[in-house]
């Protein structure tokens, strides 16, 4: 396979059969409980910390948890293992090998990682496996339970449709936002 067609296919981790099944078992069971424990399947156990501080520097500890702290870097371990390809996952383990040196070198790790992400979206194939790792970090804090109803405007219940909401700069969800994804 071309790396041009890997890059591509990496947006298709989504798509694949186990996706769900992960999913919902770490909607169901990571996100609830200690996984201090946990041994990683895909990541090695250095690759697997940084992993843990990538996420933590995507979705920091506020007034809510950090993606660390609701499991998610379990939730990309067991993503990657079990829906990606053997050239996706070349892929995201020639670029952490890359990223790692650069990442513990750095003075201000948020503002190297901020500079990573820019260049992602500027179309950078190289850094395409960063763009599918914070893809996945969204989406695992987001279907968590902290990132459903703490970081997000949950509603148990939802009351009537509202078709205009009005937004300021401190809306959730409804309003402007720095994430690129």
């Amino acid at each position: 396979m071309e790396r041009r067609e890997a890059v591509k296919s990496l947006a298709l981790v989504s798509g694949h059969v186990l996706f769900p099944s992960v999913l919902a078992t770490f909607v169901a069971g990571c996100s609830n409980r200690d996984m201090s424990g946990y041994r990683p399947v895909f990541f090695t156990d250095k690759e697997y910390k940084a992993i843990t501080e990538i996420i933590d520097l995507i979705i920091p500890a506020t007034t809510t948890a950090s993606a660390s702290q609701v499991n998610t870097q379990v939730f990309l371990d067991q993503l990657f293992s079990q829906c990606m390809t053997g050239e996706q996952q070349q892929l995201v383990r020639d670029g952490l090998s890359q990223l790692l040196p650069q990442l513990d070198k750095a003075k201000d790790k948020a503002a190297f990682l901020a500079e990573t992400d820019k260049k992602t979206f500027a179309k950078d194939e190289s850094l395409a496996w960063f763009k599918t790792i914070k893809k996945f970090t969204l989406v695992g804090f987001f279907t968590s339970r902290e990132g459903t109803t703490r970081a997000s405007h949950y509603v148990k219940v939802p009351d009537g449709y509202k078709g205009e909401i009005k937004v300021d700069s401190h809306t959730l969800n409804y309003g402007k936002t720095s994430l690129h994804f």
